[in-house]
């Protein structure tokens, strides 16, 4: 078995290598459109519901919204991108295993209404449980960082597990896998809540997330033979 570094190493390559850029960029560019529309209307909310009669109000309303879109943006970062990332996760993941592991049969077709119903079900849990954690996040210092990964490396644990495993797994061999090794799974997404929330970093950090919980349940569900990884990257460096 593979260290998890070793894994997350393997990750890191695939994110950027020349056949993910165009999901690279996609992802990027629509990430910016929907925080872009976030700062658009709060702004809009500001400049509608400010009182008419106290104009010196519309400054401290400005910094505090653009104060508040950027907390927002921080939080939600991680959904959003997993959201957007869920339109062309299957070309991403099918390129990946052409690559890394060509003995693997064709995958289950997974619907793309489910996938969306997926990636808006973690876009919804997202918001509301940083919206419960927050008076934690603002009132308590040394637990915040702490929780912030913890629950968002859960959720997208998770998120990615599913969309991971249910291309190979039925969903009872899926649910077994899970709780077999749910520590695993959970710090690989607190590793992937950390990428998501360091500025440039943040911008691959979707695509990563794919790539090493490919790796990480093909491996654990003896999907691929072994050895088969390390071979790869052998012949791709040739």
């Amino acid at each position: 078995m593979m260290s998890l570094p070793a894994h997350i190493a393997t990750a890191l390559r695939d994110a950027v290598a020349p056949g993910q850029r165009r999901a690279l960029f996609i992802s990027i560019v629509a990430a910016f459109l929907v925080f872009l529309a976030l700062h658009a209307a709060v702004a809009w909310g500001i400049e509608i519901f400010r009182p008419q009669d106290y104009a010196w109000l519309r400054w401290p309303l400005q910094i505090l919204g653009d104060f508040a879109v950027m907390g927002l943006a921080w939080l939600l970062f991680p959904a959003v991108s997993t959201t957007i990332l869920s339109f062309f996760l299957d070309r991403v993941l099918d390129r990946l295993e052409r690559q890394h592991y060509p003995a693997l049969p064709p995958a289950h077709a997974v619907p793309l209404s489910a996938v969306l119903k997926s990636g808006l079900r973690l876009l919804g849990l997202t918001i509301a449980l940083n919206l419960l954690a927050l008076p934690i996040y603002l009132a308590i210092p040394a637990i915040n960082l702490f929780l912030f990964y913890l629950l968002n490396g859960y959720l997208l644990s998770r998120e990615y597990f599913d969309l991971v495993a249910l291309r190979r797994l039925d969903g009872v061999a899926a649910r077994t896998l899970w709780r077999e090794r749910r520590g695993r799974w959970i710090v690989a997404g607190v590793v992937i809540a950390a990428l998501l929330s360091l500025p440039i970093a943040n911008l691959a950090a979707p695509l990563v997330a794919a790539a090493l919980m490919l790796h990480l349940v093909t491996e654990a569900a003896g999907l691929a033979t072994p050895g088969a990884l390390a071979g790869t990257r052998t012949g791709s460096a040739r």
